[in-house]
């Protein structure tokens, strides 16, 4: 036993006192009767005679479903100082939700227990599982880069990204490990921020890195410049592991293997949203990421095809069913109250409990019965990247035609990094890919009778970076919607683009 991991063993055993790994349903039931005492003590619980022996059918017939809009006037009441309105007590905390870069911000509710019980625990979790998994790892010996937001404060409350509170907020071993320093969480002006995280870290030994993968790449890109190498090897020798989030980061690899040298680190996928910190990956074959069911954060889930047609019916995790796609619906420490977190997930294993993202409420193609969703969507564009030799740096998809033969079709805008030799024979191939991990499109596409072939905008380099900053959104954990639900935001990428594009 080396020296690592006898220092492993000991900060596991640390980080162990956080969260208890087994007894699932058990966890979800002591949470559960927690959360209906707080509950009770608050202006909403109290429209629904919610008492501390509320059993979860009676909170399943009296509460009902919420999503953000149900919520926003009690938020910005708290957001104004009120007491006791979804949580007992004043929030003065709220992290700014950038989601997928909504023209309506989201703000969502802090609360102290959240932040110790759930954010810190979810990050302990995390560490442990990594150490876990890889006993003899190195990462403690280095620093721990982290992409974080932005705060500023307002009258009543505090208000930014979470990663941002995460960042202030840390007990101080954590913050000891952790660059750039804190106080970057007043600069909201990211081309600087970008510039700064590079001047710091470029000397320092970076073992570890947390954040976004599309920000992340943004930053090493600016640590790269400054030493003007191509391999970030050459700057951090010891860089052992990745833990990323927010995005799927398959179609991103093209351009993390290119700066790693073909070499890269380990990828370590956690599930961390402003609504709360729900799974880890907890093995080093990513079996899927372990469902986190002791930190304050009670789950239920909504079958995809209810939620399509409108039906809410909620089942429990002891229901749960395999490779089934549901809709993630939770009551938590901060007040969000069976409030629909906005992505569809699937679970890869029941014992432990472990899932997979496989897209968002609000982001998925149905023209003709197809339901393409996000999963979907990335994993023929990765194939088809493959396949073709070249890479991506953004795209979005949208619902588009009819053409002159009355078909619609998938509308795909696409910012390589590495161009295709042949557009045509890549425009072929991402549709044939597509057909392939979704049975339905192919069924559409058969004989190009419902569905027509799909059309491809290629986008100049930058144009997405360009759009990201027209709507103030570089940065924290904002991202590209993988599809475009919102006509708008196709007008006003087009407009960036101009006519500097291909149409294929």
């Amino acid at each position: 036993m080396n020296s690592y991991t006898i220092i492993n063993n000991i900060f596991k055993s640390y980080l162990r006192n956080y969260f208890n790994l087994n007894v699932e349903i058990d966890n979800q039931q002591l949470i559960f009767h927690r959360l209906m005492k707080l509950l009770s003590m608050t202006k909403y619980g109290k429209q629904f005679n919610i008492n501390i022996d509320t059993n979860y059918e009676e909170f399943k017939t009296s509460v009902p479903i919420n999503r953000y809009d149900d919520l926003k006037d009690m938020i910005a009441a708290m957001m104004n100082g009120e007491s006791d309105i979804l949580i007992p007590g004043k929030v003065v905390k709220f992290a700014k939700s950038s989601g997928t870069t909504s023209d309506q911000s989201k703000f969502i509710p802090i609360t102290d227990a959240m932040m110790n019980e759930n954010h810190f625990a979810g990050g302990s979790s995390m560490i442990y599982y990594y150490l876990n998994a890889n006993p003899d790892s190195k990462m403690l010996k280095g620093k721990h880069l982290v992409i974080f937001g932005s705060l500023e404060k307002q009258t009543y409350a505090t208000i930014g990204d979470l990663s941002a509170h995460i960042s202030l907020n840390l007990p101080y071993f954590a913050k000891a490990k952790r660059i750039p320093k804190v106080d970057l969480v007043w600069n909201n002006e990211w081309e600087s921020k970008f510039k700064t995280i590079a001047d710091y870290s470029v000397n320092k030994n970076v073992t570890a890195m947390y954040g976004v993968p599309s920000w992340c790449l943004k930053s090493i890109e600016h640590v790269l410049s400054i030493k003007n190498v191509n391999n970030i090897y050459e700057i951090w020798p010891d860089f052992e592991v990745y833990f990323h989030g927010g995005v799927n980061i398959e179609p991103y690899l093209p351009l993390y293997k290119k700066i790693f040298n073909d070499k890269l680190p380990i990828l370590w996928e956690t599930y961390n949203a402003s609504e709360g910190f729900f799974a880890t990956q907890d093995t080093l074959n990513n079996e899927g990421m372990r469902l986190l069911t002791s930190i304050g954060v009670f789950y239920e889930f909504i079958d995809f095809q209810d939620f399509v047609a409108d039906k809410m019916n909620t089942i429990t995790l002891e229901e749960v069913e395999l490779n089934k796609n549901y809709v993630l619906v939770i009551s938590a420490l901060n007040g969000l109250w069976r409030y629909i977190v906005g992505d569809v997930i699937q679970f890869t294993t029941i014992k432990p409990y472990r899932l997979k993202i496989t897209g968002r409420t609000s982001q998925f193609i149905n023209i003709a019965g197809e339901e393409v969703m996000i999963d979907n969507i990335e994993k023929a564009i990765t194939q088809a990247c493959q396949i073709e030799h070249c890479s991506v740096n953004e795209y979005t998809v949208f619902a588009d035609g009819p053409d002159q033969n009355n078909r619609f079709f998938h509308h795909w805008i696409i910012e390589f990094n590495e161009l295709p030799t042949d557009y045509i024979s890549f425009r072929n191939t991402l549709d044939e890919q597509l057909q392939y991990v979704n049975s339905d499109y192919a069924a559409k596409r058969y004989n190009d009778l419902i569905l027509a072939p799909i059309h491809i905008t290629v986008a100049p380099k930058n144009s997405f970076y360009n759009w990201l900053k027209s709507k103030n959104k570089i940065g924290g954990q904002n991202k590209v919607p993988r599809v475009a639900k919102n006509y708008t935001m196709v007008t006003e990428l087009l407009n960036i683009i101009g006519n500097d594009y291909k149409i294929i």
